[in-house]
């Protein structure tokens, strides 16, 4: 039971690691289908919908990755060492990504998507920095108000 309170932060990168590698997977034509379908309904470009799928999944890739480093040091505050290796991390796996859809059909690499995924990648680790610094900040403030109740009542 303790190892899955430790590790149970490991199933969120795992699985934006595989929905990832999923829509690689996927041939030309059927993700061209997803993609023009999706911007049809949005009323975006299809490029402008491939790029932001790129945000959105590398993002949460990030800040999954970020959640499940701060899950083995609990104690520690996140540093840059933490946001260092999350964006290489997520950079790293976007090279994976991009080679990966070499070898599917109707598919093709860029490097632009290397750095939308690496940009991406950390704005999901700030994202998780800033919330995990309110929360923090919250649960101090909160701490210090039913102490300084707990003394007013003491008195």
């Amino acid at each position: 039971m303790q190892i899955i309170r430790q590790y149970w932060r490991i199933v969120f990168p795992i699985f934006f690691i595989l929905l990832i590698w999923f829509f690689s997977s996927q041939n030309g034509a059927d993700s061209d289908t997803l993609s023009i379908g999706l911007a049809t309904k949005l009323g975006l470009t299809n490029g402008l919908i491939r790029k932001l799928a790129h945000v959105v999944l590398f993002s949460c890739l990030g800040y999954s990755v970020a959640s499940f480093l701060k899950g083995l040091h609990p104690a520690t505050f996140p540093d840059y060492t933490m946001v260092i290796f999350c964006v290489i991390f997520t950079a790293v796996y976007g090279a994976i990504d991009e080679v990966h859809q070499l070898t599917v059909s109707g598919r093709s690499a860029n490097f632009t998507d290397i750095l939308i995924d690496s940009v991406a990648g950390l704005w999901g680790v700030l994202l998780y920095t800033a919330i995990f610094c309110f929360f923090r900040r919250w649960k101090i403030r909160r701490a210090q108000r039913l102490a300084a109740t707990r003394h007013s009542t003491d008195v």
